[in-house]
This record gives structure tokens, C-alpha cells and sequence, in this order.
């Protein structure tokens, strides 16, 4: 865990190196970016190069509260990874829309066990499509190592756990109001440059799956595994704010209702809030932005009540060829 702000330092070291390289402009001849001053008409411009390396730097914190563990956090172990993806445009054309894709893979760098500690284990893995104005994504995420603080022998101790999560959704997302004005790759993604500020409404749902595992029976009510489907419905709003020299902003809120059932035929319904905001730069080769998102999930079912908040912050570079 000490290690992790030297990471983050080395990071935005190679950010602000990358940022500086692309920035340098020559006043005197009156030379600027050409993907800017071509078709200033078009308020999303896509790039020339079709193909895009992706690297990224996450820093993920699970904390899971459970009626059958009294009022404790269960916190994961296992924060930091490091990833790879590629983007590509145009892979294909179906129903008279060309298809453009991006694909991630993130792992934790802590991986392995001890006698003080449980065992960590941490991947997520996400393919993203986007045919005309929907954003679908398919996502695998899995997650071990969980640790919580209780009382032994008069004092507050950290028990550790092999607790895992593993999780499986595909959603579509509409950009409702997007009027070839807007898209969230511009902030998200960084494979189109949008050069006027606009947002849109967003509409959509997912339909997810997850698995969870106690081997240590820290949970008595986890009996093998508990399996929980459920369908989401969401509605929110994004809006992205360019500023001069290739920097952006970028906010996106949305409400989720969600329908779940676990395999012991139980179910519940409640609302899921969902927030997210990118800030960054995108350059004619370069690109990078900052990310920060929290995921708050609750269920409540007959025989107890779970909460879980997913925080992460991640910063992402692009170079496209």
C-alpha cells in the first residue's frame, strides 16, 4: 500500500511529459493543430489513424457492508492495478451503422498470500462497442481479498478473508439527445475529439450477474456460493465542457432501478446512483484523462441487508497510430 503514491506520481510524471510534447506549438509561423482547424462545423471529429494503444493506472476500493457481519466495512485488499487495451474504428458494418470497438484488461499488482493476509486476487476486463449513438459494454470483473476489523480478546483487530466477488454484465446506453453534438468517448475513451461543450440524456439498461464465494465462513448465511441476477434500468444526464488547447471536463450522473434475485429465490428492488467525471487533454497523437467514479449498490433481502460502494480512480493514456 506504500508503494501506491509512487506509482501515481510516476504516472502523471509520464502524463505531464507526454502532455508538454504535444503542446509545443509554433507561434511565430502561426502553425496549430490541424485535426483542429479542419471542419470546424463538426462538433465530434473523428481521427485519421483508426488503431489506438491504451494504458492504464486504477486504483479501486471495494467496501462492503453486511447485516450478518454487524456494521463493520469488509475493505478489498488488492487497489491498485495496471492495464493495456487497444480501440479500433470502423471494424465492421451492420444494420447500415459501422460498428467501432474498445477493449481493456486491468490486473492487480499485488498478487499472491501470506500468514497475515488473505489471499488477493484482482482482474476486470471490459469489451466496449459503439454502433451509431448506443454505448454497449460487456464486462468481467473479478475480486479477492477482503479485510475487516472486529474484536478479540478486548481489542480491535483486522480479521483477513478470502471473500470474493466476481461479476458479469452487458448493458446498452442511448445517447438520447447527443444530435451528432455530443459523445462520451471524447472524455471516456479518448478516440474523438469533441470541440464544442454540449451533454445529452442518457437511457439504458444492463442485465448482470454475480457470484460470491466465502471460504473462510466470515458470512454464515454464505452456504458455497450465493448467485444473484438482476436487470437495471437507468436514466441519467452527461455533459462535457472543452476548453482551449485540447482540455476537456466532464460529468455524468445516472439513477439505476434494479431488480435482483438471488438463488434462494429472494428478491429485492431498490435505486442504484451511479457517478463518474473525466478531466483531461486530447492531442493529435497523445491523449490522457483523470477518472474518478463511485458505484453505490444496495440489496435488501428477508433475511438481511447488503450495501456495497465501489470508489475508483484511474488515469488513462492514449496513443493513437
Amino acid at each position: 500500500m506504500a508503494h501506491c503514491p509512487k506509482i501515481f506520481l510516476l504516472v502523471l510524471f509520464f502524463v505531464g511529459h507526454v502532455l508538454a510534447s504535444e503542446m509545443t506549438v509554433k507561434i511565430g509561423d502561426g502553425t496549430v493543430d490541424e485535426a483542429v482547424a479542419k471542419n470546424d462545423s463538426v462538433w465530434v471529429r473523428k481521427f485519421d489513424e483508426k488503431f489506438s494503444l491504451r494504458f492504464l493506472c486504477d486504483y479501486t476500493l471495494w467496501s462492503v457492508w453486511n447485516t450478518a457481519y454487524g456494521n463493520e466495512a469488509l475493505v478489498s485488499n488488492s487497489p491498485v492495478s495496471l492495464g493495456l487495451g487497444f480501440a479500433y474504428d470502423d471494424l465492421f458494418t451492420l444494420f447500415g451503422v459501422s460498428w467501432d470497438i474498445s477493449w481493456d484488461f486491468t490486473m492487480s499488482l499485488f498478487l499472491g498470500s501470506d500468514e497475515e493476509s488473505s489471499k488477493i486476487d484482482a482482474f476486470e476486463t471490459g469489451l466496449d462497442l459503439f454502433p451509431g449513438k448506443f454505448w454497449i459494454e460487456i464486462w468481467l470483473s473479478y475480486y479477492s481479498g477482503f479485510s475487516v476489523k472486529t474484536e478479540q480478546d478486548g481489542k480491535m483487530v483486522r480479521r483477513f478473508s478470502d471473500l470474493n466477488f466476481f461479476e458479469m454484465y452487458v448493458s446498452a446506453l442511448w445517447m438520447l439527445t447527443s444530435k451528432d453534438k455530443f459523445s462520451p468517448r471524447s472524455a471516456y475513451f479518448l478516440d474523438r475529439r469533441q470541440k464544442h461543450s454540449a451533454g445529452s440524456w442518457v437511457f439504458g439498461g444492463r442485465f448482470q450477474g454475480n457470484i460470491v464465494e466465502d471460504p473462510d465462513s466470515l458470512l454464515t448465511y454464505y452456504e458455497g456460493e450465493r448467485v444473484l441476477s438482476s436487470i437495471w434500468g437507468n436514466v441519467g444526464y452527461t455533459y462535457t465542457w472543452v476548453f482551449e488547447n485540447g482540455f476537456f471536463g466532464n460529468i455524468w450522473l445516472d439513477i439505476g432501478l434494479v431488480y435482483g434475485i438471488n438463488n434462494e429465490d429472494e428478491y429485492t428492488v431498490m435505486p442504484q446512483p451511479d457517478f463518474k467525471t473525466a478531466w483531461g487533454y486530447v492531442g493529435k497523437k497523445w491523449s490522457w484523462n483523470i477518472v474518478v467514479e463511485a458505484e453505490y449498490n444496495a440489496f435488501s433481502y428477508k433475511s438481511y441487508w447488503e450495501q456495497k460502494l465501489i470508489v475508483k480512480g484511474g488515469i488513462l493514456v492514449v496513443r493513437r497510430f
